[in-house]
């Protein structure tokens, strides 16, 4: 799996894209980057596109560990984070729901699993009505 991402500050937005077959480590690593990316402002929205997901591992106990990691890098004692999963296909729906169930309970961290991508974007507020759009407003390579 690959999973890449661009910070988007005029929208105060992270866009997270997932592709392949998915690798445990790869989306805490891209988490924890982004915190350090220039433009980071804590609070920031998270999008998460799974459209391009092929399979999940279901390694159970690795996915807690790899979400604990996430929660922690999104909670610094910031607002309400905000993570939209786009997951329009079936494994980008099965890893959305298995990142959920690890977050449940968090106060801090609101979960939104959605399979329509312009609903997933009105729902952060966003006035484009594609990925390709949101990707339209920043020339640089996803990083």
């Amino acid at each position: 799996m690959s999973v890449t991402f661009r910070l988007l500050a005029p929208r105060n937005l992270i866009l997270f894209r997932y592709s392949g077959q998915t690798r445990l480590h790869e989306p805490s690593e891209a988490v924890q980057a982004s915190t350090r990316a220039p433009g980071y402002r804590p609070g920031m929205r998270h999008l998460v596109d799974l459209t391009h997901v092929t399979g999940v591992d279901r390694d159970w106990p690795a996915l807690l560990r790899q979400q604990a990691q996430i929660a922690a890098a999104l909670m610094p004692g910031g607002p309400e984070q905000l993570v939209l999963f786009l997951a329009p296909t079936r494994p980008g729906q099965v890893l959305a729901q298995m990142a959920r169930r690890s977050w449940e309970g968090l106060d801090s961290i609101a979960i939104r699993v959605i399979e329509d991508e312009a609903e997933a974007l009105a729902l952060l507020g966003v006035p484009e009505r594609s990925v390709a759009a949101l990707l339209a407003l920043d020339q640089h390579p996803l990083a």
